[in-house]
């Protein structure tokens, strides 16, 4: 007998059918209160096998538009064989249960909590199986039991459930209504062209890639979109394993303040104290009350930052929108060589965002043939791309081509592309950005390009 196994034996899992009981019971009385229910409870949340049968009755005939009642429940169960001798005596004792609907969705967090009660024991013994087994790898271990916490910390099951397409048909369907009365679902990145191509932003349950060689703005570009997402009150996770907090802080307060880095790096040498300090205040109270979190943890494993991804829905009340790991090729993993290893950090963290309903972007590098090539670079440039080019959604490569070609006209200086190399649910282009290294920001072009020339209407993108 395992430890996991005496575990479960020593306690009696926490349950109420009474609450099951009343869940129903207004359901068969009132259906309408299928709208506020059936977004709160899937059938394994019910600890009774009968009040499981129920639910998957009532549920089918009211996605279908058909009433559930006494009577029609019990053909619908006699009709699936899970029907005895005392089915409809059981549903009438069941539909008198309650008085009215009007409880319903306290009912239903009632059963919804202690099914998750329920799920918690579960994990906590089959935690205690695998702490005691030597023959897996403890980070392995770790990793698998924050992802499994993780999601239940998130209100969702570990293995989700197929759904039947009338069940997602009305989804959709709610989803289309909202976005023709210009509710859009996606997270607006602040860049207008940007936003253009992706129908509006990401949306949550997406990867995306950036990549681009040393020193062409990965981390400012973040930061700028890090900063447009926070000021619409959705929260921000930026995970940094190459800068420290403060230098992170001081990025984002010369973003906010117009400040010159430089100045805020060494203020000794400023020209304009007063102006700065100044700025500083006004970029400081900005920002106080956005919901931000800033970590810079070294060498992150996909167990640490799905631990901190916990940590920041805590801390965030929920609100936490969008998560920057910056960069791959700091991260650290298991796999039989770097490939395999990083294209598994991908993969994982592409399962992070559709279990936890986040936008993720992750940073990367490209190799040095994107400095040998003109123009900007191709999706065969990702470093170590592997499996990272399948698991993302979206790529965008940066280029700079100032960064590349020294003796470039002073009218090259802010002047940077983007290339959408992928687009999963869209097209492909290159788009031009306006790039201030000093403020740190990446804002839209506007007007042509530099020297009078333009961009290539074709996917590689090279200049005209």
């Amino acid at each position: 007998m395992t430890a996991g196994t005496n575990l479960l034996q020593s306690v009696q899992p926490p349950k109420s059918l009474e609450a099951e009981q009343s869940v129903l019971g207004a359901l068969l009385i009132d259906n309408a209160c299928w709208d506020v229910v059936g977004t709160l409870l899937a059938q394994a949340d019910f600890a009774d096998l009968q009040h499981r049968s129920m639910w998957v009755a009532i549920e089918r005939l009211v996605v279908a538009g058909k009433p559930a009642d006494v009577i029609t429940v019990h053909e619908a169960l006699k009709a699936a064989g899970r029907a005895d001798e005392d089915a409809l005596g059981y549903l009438n004792a069941v539909a008198m249960s309650v008085p009215s609907s009007t409880n319903a969705k306290r009912y239903a967090e009632i059963v919804r909590e202690l099914s998750l009660r329920r799920e918690l024991l579960k994990q906590a013994a089959a935690l205690a199986d695998a702490a005691l087994d030597r023959t897996q790898a403890l980070e392995q271990t770790l990793d698998r039991s924050a992802q499994s916490l993780l999601a239940m910390g998130q209100g969702a099951t570990t293995a989700r459930e197929p759904q039947p397409l009338q069940t997602v048909v009305v989804r959709f369907m709610d989803q289309l209504n909202a976005a023709c009365e210009g509710h859009n679902p996606a997270i607006a990145t602040g860049l207008k062209d940007l936003d253009d191509r992706t129908a509006g932003g990401a949306r949550r349950g997406e990867l995306w890639v950036i990549g681009a060689r040393p020193s062409m703005g990965k981390s400012a570009m973040t930061l700028t979109l890090g900063l447009n997402v926070a000021r619409r009150v959705v929260g921000v996770l930026l995970q940094s394993q190459e800068d420290n907090d403060t230098t992170l802080m001081s990025r984002a307060i010369a973003h906010l303040g117009r400040i010159n880095l430089a100045d805020l790096r060494n203020p000794v040498a400023c020209q304009d104290p007063a102006r700065m300090w100044g700025s500083v205040t006004e970029a400081v109270e900005e920002m106080k009350h956005w919901p931000i979190l800033i970590d810079d943890q070294g060498g992150l494993t996909m167990a640490d930052v799905r631990r901190k991804v916990l940590q920041a829905r805590r801390q965030l009340g929920g609100r936490l929108g969008l998560v920057v790991v910056d960069y791959l090729q700091l991260m650290s993993g298991e796999g039989d060589n770097r490939n395999q290893m990083l294209g598994a950090i991908a993969t994982g963290l592409k399962t992070l965002a559709k279990e936890q309903n986040l936008w993720v972007v992750l940073l990367s590098q490209l190799n040095r043939k994107a400095e040998e090539r003109p123009g900007v670079p191709q999706l065969s440039d990702l470093r170590d791309s592997g499996d990272i080019e399948a698991a993302a959604d979206v790529i965008l490569l940066l280029h700079r081509e100032a960064m590349r070609k020294k003796d470039l006209p002073p009218d090259w200086k802010h002047y940077a592309q983007v290339h959408l190399a992928k687009q999963k649910n869209g097209p492909v282009s290159v788009l031009p950005l306006h790039f201030n290294g000093v403020h740190q920001i990446f804002s839209d072009w506007h007007g042509p390009a530099p020297m009078g020339r333009t961009l290539s209407s074709n996917s590689g993108g090279g200049l005209e």
